[in-house]
């Protein structure tokens, strides 16, 4: 499902592997969460997630970071409730509210998510991949004066 995911609207397959899902998906330092949504014991779809949090409200939210549905069983409210058992599940740990990104050019996402919620006119998604998020890294020990030390905290 996550390959035809990311074909959707014009993207490329998706890189995730059943050892990535695994790996990156489970224990104690998962990167992401899963839920499935099954019809008579198969997988027709799912939610992908990780925390998220608004450092001006002090508040917990989710991230959706994808969110698919098998062709043959959209439009019969599978999408909506992985949305709506996301929410619940999340709510449950604190979250007050969610995000996610969708593809401009992906028209049926966007007429689907809107009946949801709505898109923020006014933020930019800003990202780095590759070669700048390399660059980003490999710049962290020249941090310029009056910069002594960037670290987490204890």
């Amino acid at each position: 499902m996550a390959a035809a995911q990311g074909r959707l609207g014009g993207g490329r397959p998706a890189r995730l592997t059943a050892e990535a899902f695994r790996r990156d998906g489970f224990g104690p330092a998962a990167a992401f969460g899963a839920l499935v949504a099954e019809h008579d014991g198969a997988a027709i779809g799912y939610a992908a997630y990780c925390g998220a949090y608004d450092i001006d409200d002090a508040t917990r939210g989710v991230c959706l970071v994808a969110l698919h549905v098998r062709a043959e069983f959209r439009r019969r409210g599978v999408g909506r409730a992985l949305l709506c058992g996301l929410a619940a599940r999340e709510r449950s740990n604190g979250a007050r509210w969610m995000v996610w990104a969708v593809l401009r050019r992906n028209r049926a996402a966007r007429r689907f998510y809107h009946s949801l919620a709505r898109e923020l006119g006014g933020v930019r998604l800003c990202a780095a991949f590759g070669g700048r998020f390399a660059a980003l890294a490999d710049a962290a020990g020249a941090a310029p004066d009056p910069v002594s030390a960037v670290r987490r905290p204890d």
